[in-house]
């Protein structure tokens, strides 16, 4: 194709230098000016057609497509590139690549890990496979992809591209890590006032133990308060309160919690909660073998001792029984006489 444009070319070249010679011999400076005239637009007639003719044998030994198409084709698997045939008997990397450059007019640059790898043989054979689809295999293969990089195919191994987008997703946490050292002496703070705070809670309580062992109860005092303790739960029957607490009581008798706690721990041989259970359970007692409440149900009878739950009733009342609040009530409710 190239010697027929250029002998095309040539004659007409030749063939209008000849009218050239015959215009100038005859001196008409009319015939010369329009003769170059036309001269000029025949060369630049001919310079165009051969331009375009040499574009479309580029574009038919050359690049086929573009690097972006390539990289597109890759991630979407429809292959646009011209089929090849291509035998590689024990063949590198790089030599494999070597020919699909030559077949798709492409660059391919290899990273610095891939290049330690590339001289690892194989064999290779594919006929009618389009080059793009040849690259493809051969990526998956080595565990490698291929990114758009200054124009030209750059082939690293798959996972740096998740280690780099990793890397920059971690430089804005990276930017808050001068907040540590304030977080550091926060957290040091915050440890050292609870400590701080634990330990003093720790010596008052046991500031209020020792001062609860050293304190000596008056004989006549701790009387008195254990008969105004039994006068609230005999009479005023405190008990049958839900809220019921050794702080309420101890403010009724304006004593200090432990001063009360103890008196009813070595007077009456009782914990505050059991003494308030002992005269729930006998309240109880009474009410479940009445025939005045025999119409009551338990619970109700439960609720109007001072328990707030079922549950709670059940337990402690079998706890002091060693029997459930209905078989109590089926044993001791006097029968009917006829």
């Amino acid at each position: 194709m190239t010697r027929i444009i250029l002998a095309i070319s040539f004659s007409l070249f030749t063939g209008k230098a000849d009218k050239r010679t015959n215009l100038i011999h005859r001196n008409d400076a009319v015939t010369l000016v329009t003769s170059i005239r036309l001269q000029m637009k025949l060369y630049f007639s001919v310079i165009c057609f051969l331009g375009s003719v040499v574009g479309i044998s580029l574009g038919e030994d050359g690049q086929e497509i573009s690097v972006e198409e390539l990289i597109n084709n890759l991630q979407t698997g429809s292959y646009t590139g011209k089929p090849i045939d291509l035998h590689l008997g024990e063949a590198s990397l790089e030599r494999l690549l070597m020919s699909l450059e030559d077949s798709s007019g492409l660059k391919f640059r290899l990273s610095p890990d891939v290049q330690q790898r590339s001289e690892e043989k194989k064999a290779y054979s594919f006929r009618q496979v389009p080059w793009d689809r040849v690259l493809s295999l051969v990526l998956q293969e080595f565990g490698l992809e291929a990114v758009l990089s200054d124009g030209d195919v750059y082939i690293q191994p798959k996972t740096a591209g998740l280690k780099r987008i990793i890397r920059e997703d971690q430089l804005p946490s990276l930017r808050s890590h001068r907040f540590l050292p304030f977080l550091y002496v926060l957290i040091f703070v915050v440890i050292a006032g609870g400590s701080a705070g634990f330990f003093l809670y720790k010596k008052r309580r046991s500031d209020k133990a020792q001062e609860s062992k050293r304190f000596v109860i008056d004989p006549e005092i701790a009387d008195e308060v254990t008969k105004r303790v039994t006068y609230l739960f005999d009479v005023e029957k405190v008990y049958r309160n839900e809220d019921i607490s050794l702080q309420s009581i101890s403010d009724k008798l304006s004593i200090p919690p432990y001063q009360l706690s103890r008196i009813i721990n070595e007077m009456m041989r009782l914990t505050f909660s059991v003494l308030v259970n002992t005269y729930r359970v006998e309240e109880a007692k009474k009410r479940l073998a009445s025939l005045q409440d025999k119409d009551k149900t338990i619970l109700n009878i439960a609720f109007d001792a001072g328990f707030n739950t079922k549950t709670s009733f059940n337990r402690v009342f079998k706890k002091f029984t060693r029997m459930t609040p209905s078989q109590y009530r089926e044993r001791y409710m006097p029968k009917k006489t006829s």
